[in-house]
């Protein structure tokens, strides 16, 4: 058959179209590559990062990867499995590659995955849907740094990242026939409920978001309708299987056991402005200017793209984006014994929205886009590194502080309060999100470095598998935070009830941000506590015993 001019010319603007679709699809890979390199460069460069719950995660890692074998661990704690079986992704990554590696690569391992697994979740699940590589995916690495990630929420992280790429595979393999699509489904929920059980809650909503489909006819039309809530029943129902046996055989939940789930439900101080600040928690870092900038250049190019009608949308992605923003409103801040329970669900909308998007810009700024985008994202992590480059000192404080510590000695960790008019002038890096101190974990270097103890490295029976031995557990607490210097003098707090009687039960007090202290909050003086070190950010107090 021969062809005709026109369609032999319609024929070679295929295969040229195709062609440069290729050389594009090639272009955006390799600068995907470059900028996942270059977001790892902070993470290689810096030890102790200020991430709030890190050096207390990077701690109870190495301890589970062979630092228990050290004597004074030994005696402090004891691994136990049976108390755990989710929320452990990073914990069973460190037992088993402390089998063949060192911290050296355990943590920066991790800690790598969980910067990384959402954007390339998002990458792959976009390109599934939208079809080709596109600079959207690229500019979606600059939403690997956001304040959720350096509270230190990793095991979170990376379920969030292993949903997205577990939700791009059920697309891949649908074809393969239900029994094998139904499989895979239960098998990653079980992955995911391992993880973390936020993942599968997340992985739940993105089946139930594919099995709606990209169209909005079902909110239009009745039947169609009843027809797309038919394929996101059948879509979900094999994730609930590893949860019912988890929920049946599983150990128990985390908190306390005589307390119900509405009972340990407690909402911070919820206003508009709080939950304002919640719903963009994706896109904060350490400075709320700086985040500002970002947050509108992602703004304005979504609102243009839909101004001009060149926006894609996949409506059942934006549909769990829009459920669980709202949900995210009314989410308590603590349940469980387990906070931050509110920053959960807008990491979930913003991930399903990048997913579900898929904007284009037309003229000359086509040929823009993509030094753009690239810029912008590796901005971020030039940012980030600054950041934790100058909070390195507040590390190299503590560790000198600590080299005064006897092996076997039992440290009290305290902070001291800054004035509010002071916290505008705060060290950039040492709050996260402006919610959360960057060095509230910072004492839990004492048992890497001292084989010292310290009272509230994370223990919590149901998410943590570790124990504190006796008589060690006296003065411990599954999860804490440093006592403010002014409450030394104070009946114990029930947060803290290793204060009690705590000049007899402790060795030392180790104060943070004491180069911050407010003149109204200053550390009192006590008859048995004295001054040993004092090395700006931190300082060391000795405590005598009378035997001493």
């Amino acid at each position: 058959m021969t062809m005709t001019p026109e369609t032999d010319d319609i024929a070679t603007t295929t295969a040229g179209e195709r062609k440069a679709a290729r050389v594009s699809d090639r272009r955006i890979v390799a600068l995907i590559i470059l900028v996942a390199l270059i977001s790892l460069i902070p993470v290689l460069s810096v030890r102790f990062p200020p991430i709030t719950d890190y050096a207390n995660h990077y701690v109870r890692l190495w301890l589970l990867a062979g630092g228990i074998e050290r004597p004074m661990m030994s005696q402090f704690y004891q691994i136990d499995w049976n108390v755990a079986w989710t929320n452990i992704a990073i914990d069973l990554l460190a037992f088993l590659l402390g089998k063949i590696a060192t911290m050296d690569f355990i943590a920066p391992f991790v800690l790598g995955l969980a910067l990384l697994l959402p954007p390339i979740g998002v990458t792959l699940l976009n390109r599934k849907l939208f079809g080709g590589f596109h600079w959207w995916q690229l500019l979606c690495f600059a939403l690997a740094w956001n304040a959720v990630l350096l509270f230190g929420f990793l095991s979170f992280s990376i379920s969030l990242g292993l949903a997205l790429v577990f939700a791009y595979l059920d697309e891949c393999l649908k074809h393969r026939g239900l029994a094998v699509v139904l499989a895979l489904r239960a098998i990653c929920a079980a992955i995911l409920l391992t993880a973390h059980p936020f993942g599968l809650l997340f992985y739940t909503a993105l089946l139930a978001a594919l099995a709606f489909g990209p169209s909005a006819a079902p909110l239009r039309q009745s039947g169609t309708f009843a027809a797309a809530t038919g394929r996101v029943m059948l879509a979900i129902i094999p994730v609930f299987l590893p949860l019912v046996i988890f929920l049946l055989f599983g150990p128990s939940l985390p908190g306390q056991a005589d307390t119900s789930l509405l009972d340990s439900m407690h909402w911070d101080n919820p206003s508009a402005i709080r939950s304002l600040k919640v719903l963009l928690i994706y896109f904060r870092t350490y400075d709320a200017r700086i985040d500002m900038i970002y947050l509108a250049l992602f703004i304005v190019l979504v609102r243009e793209t839909i101004r001009y009608r060149t926006m894609t949308v996949h409506w059942g992605l934006v549909l769990v984006a829009i459920v669980t923003g709202i949900l995210s409103m009314f989410m308590p801040t603590s349940v469980l014994s387990t906070g931050g329970m509110d920053v959960r669900l807008p990491c979930m909308m913003t991930l399903a929205a990048a997913a579900g998007l898929r904007p284009q810009v037309k003229g000359r700024l086509s040929s823009l886009a993509l030094p753009l985008v690239l810029i912008l994202v590796v901005s971020r992590t030039v940012y980030i590194e600054y950041v934790w480059l100058q909070r390195n000192a507040d590390i190299a404080a503590v560790e000198r502080a600590l080299q005064h510590v006897e092996p076997g000695s039992a440290v009290l960790p305290a902070h001291a309060q800054t004035a509010p008019e002071d916290l505008m002038n705060m060290p950039v890096g040492r709050i996260v999100g402006s919610m959360f101190p960057s060095y509230i974990h910072y004492p839990a270097l004492v048992s890497f470095e001292r084989d010292a103890f310290m009272p509230y490295l994370f223990t919590a029976a149901g998410k943590q598998p570790l124990r504190v031995r006796e008589p060690w557990q006296e003065i411990a607490v599954p999860e804490g935070i440093p006592i403010p210097t002014d409450m030394l003098n104070e009946p114990a707090p029930d947060y803290a009830p290793y204060m009690a009687d705590w000049k007899s039960r402790f060795d030392y007090v180790l104060v943070l941000n004491a180069d911050m202290a407010s003149p109204n909050h200053p550390m009192p003086a006590i008859d048995t506590v004295h001054l040993v070190a004092d090395e700006g950010f931190a300082s060391l107090y000795r405590i005598e015993h009378p035997s001493q």
